[in-house]
């Protein structure tokens, strides 16, 4: 058996310092893969339209590299930005400071080179080219949507070579609510969607709600639906462990998520507006998040209202420990959106045993149970209510919440790719195409040419492939 792992969008996000909830998804399938099927995984990229298989050894050295660069990039710290946030929280300086580890620095996160440089470069990518040694009945897996506008490149990689695609689906939000994408992206989502449903022999959700959604798509364009598992996404490990910082005894609030429409921060901000201007005693807010589009208004808002000045703070990047603790410490973390895909910031919180206040969505009810309180996003008064109430010290809520999660049971990576692990084998043993091994190549490796011209084609390979607009 073979499986054919798509890491296109890890190659081109790979510059990034901070990965985006697919892109972390991408790597954790990644280093499955690598260490569950050894033999059996390989892994392409995708350059100028065209599929290439990657050098194996190259490959592990940029997953590994990735890795490490991801996780230390979660830990960076800026003294100010913790200094700030301490004089914020009403605490001792330096008391979170401390009792931290000891910061991560820009300069000592290891560059990508040389792993990304040999990846792609002509000499590494020219024997493979296209994939031609792989034997038709292989398994295409696709867990980022990558690369599935172009329905014209998927039939080149998928029904040229009878290959086998299983696809994730993270989300069909574009097409559901367009209003909070960017224009453009609903109709480049209806081709992902058209490209999966059209080619797929098995497709995995990351919730029911996203299944439903899918199935919905595929009958209202006459589609046929594949086989059809869902498996939500696991919580990391480190969200079981306790973080050995300080308690804040300063009541406050948290709302973690990118600053966009659909995260619905407009609707918070002003209910604080509100308490800063007829209460006396006003907890905090803490909005931690990288800013995303269509967002002037909140912006403005956090920027220029003097009666928030005192009461909210932003925090666009803060250590991973540090956020974990701020969680963990909350009198709750808030979750208003409009829409969403699947919610692991919420499956994390309340892995930590932090309680959460979220909107009344199906998908969040899917993957919460019934630990937290839930909420209208439109229900202006019961958020300030409920905001008020988890505020005291003394709040009956918020302790029968904390009795709840003591029930709550987190998805696990474990399950997951167990899910993943079946299916790939139910594929595989039902096809009537046999997946045999690879053949060895006909391509005799290039020798290595004299001057710039390798160097100046593998600066081409990376600056094509990160400038590529087919994002997920």
């Amino acid at each position: 058996m073979n499986i054919i792992f798509d890491i296109t969008r890890l190659l081109r996000r790979s510059s990034a310092f901070t990965p985006t909830g697919i892109d972390r998804v991408e790597l954790a399938y990644a280093r499955h893969l690598r260490e569950h099927y050894p033999d059996e995984a390989h892994f392409i990229g995708r350059l100028r339209s065209r599929p290439w298989r990657l050098n194996p050894d190259a490959c592990h050295s940029f997953i590994e590299t990735l890795t490490t660069r991801w996780e230390m990039s979660n830990e960076l710290a800026s003294r100010s930005e913790i200094s700030r946030l301490e004089n914020f929280l009403e605490i001792l300086p330096n008391a979170l400071a401390a009792g931290m580890e000891q910061p991560v620095r820009r300069s000592s996160i290891p560059a990508l080179a040389p792993s990304l440089p040999v990846l792609l470069s002509p000499l590494s990518l020219w024997p493979d080219r296209a994939c031609r040694r792989f034997n038709k009945g292989a398994v295409y897996l696709n867990v980022s949507h990558e690369g599935l506008i172009a329905r014209r490149d998927v039939s080149r990689l998928v029904e040229v070579r009878n290959l086998l695609p299983i696809y994730l689906v993270h989300d069909l939000i574009p097409i559901s609510h367009p209003e909070y994408a960017r224009p453009g992206d609903r109709e480049k989502h209806e081709a992902r969607m058209r490209t999966v449903l059209n080619s797929a022999v098995a497709t995995l959700t990351n919730s029911e709600h996203t299944s439903q959604m899918l199935s919905e798509f595929a009958t209202l364009h006459g589609l046929n639906l594949a086989p059809t598992v869902v498996s939500p996404l696991g919580v990391e490990q480190k969200f079981h462990e306790p973080v050995d910082l300080p308690p804040i005894d300063t009541p406050y609030f948290v709302m973690i998520g990118t600053i966009e429409p659909r995260k619905n921060h407009l609707t918070i901000l002003h209910l604080w507006r509100h308490l800063a201007e007829t209460s006396p005693v006003v907890p905090k807010l803490i909005v931690i998040g990288r800013r995303g589009w269509e967002n002037e208004n909140v912006i403005d808002i956090m920027e220029r209202c003097d009666a928030l000045s005192p009461h909210v703070i932003e925090c666009n990047r803060l250590p991973d420990q540090l956020l974990r603790h701020l969680m963990a410490n909350a009198r709750a973390v808030l979750m208003p959106s409009f829409a969403e895909g699947y919610g692991l910031p919420l499956a994390e919180a309340l892995t930590m045993g932090a309680p959460a206040l979220c909107s009344d969505l199906s998908v969040f009810r899917e993957i919460a149970q019934d630990a937290p309180d839930y909420i209208s996003p439109i229900d202006g008064a019961e958020w300030m209510r409920s905001i008020v109430d988890y505020a005291k010290p003394d709040s009956k809520r918020r302790a029968a919440q904390i009795e709840r999660l003591a029930r709550f049971k987190p998805p696990t990576w474990e399950k997951h790719f167990a899910a993943l692990d079946h299916l790939i084998e139910l594929v595989h043993s039902t096809s009537q195409r046999s997946a045999t091994a690879i053949r060895p190549g006909k391509y005799r490796t290039p020798s290595p040419v004299p001057g710039s011209a390798v160097a100046a084609r593998m600066r081409k390979n990376i600056a094509d492939l990160i400038a590529s607009e087919d994002a997920a």
